[in-house]
């Protein structure tokens, strides 16, 4: 009789944990993706000429190892020598178990990684 009752509990509650995990995991690849955009910005320079790169230039190398993952803003663009660059990258997320999802009216969840590095 008491397992019955606290089942439904230990159910959301190992459902929480479960979801949790992966918002944290994914939080981080948004994150450490956003730091390879702003170390690309800041280091590499564009394909055309001698200038450091543009957006879209840092949205297709980003996409080449994160392909979930939106460079939503790269500021200056293109990055001016000598000066910080900030980028922030948009990951969205699913909560996958229909008990935890209930709780959370924007499903699906976007997670933010913003990083800012000085260009060389």
């Amino acid at each position: 009789m008491e397992f019955a009752l606290l089942l439904p509990v230990l159910i959301l509650c190992i459902c929480g944990i479960i979801d949790f995990g992966c918002i944290f995991l994914d939080w981080n690849l948004a994150n450490e993706a956003s730091r390879e955009a702003a170390r690309y910005a800041a280091v590499n320079k564009s394909v055309n000429n001698n200038n450091p790169p543009t957006k879209a230039e840092v949205q297709s190398y980003i996409n080449n190892i994160y392909p979930s993952v939106t460079l939503s803003q790269l500021t200056p663009n293109p990055p001016t020598s000598g000066n910080p660059v900030t980028a922030t990258v948009t990951y969205s997320y699913t909560i996958m178990t229909p008990i935890i999802s209930a709780f959370f009216p924007s499903n699906p969840v976007t997670l933010t990684g913003t990083t800012t590095m000085l260009v060389e």
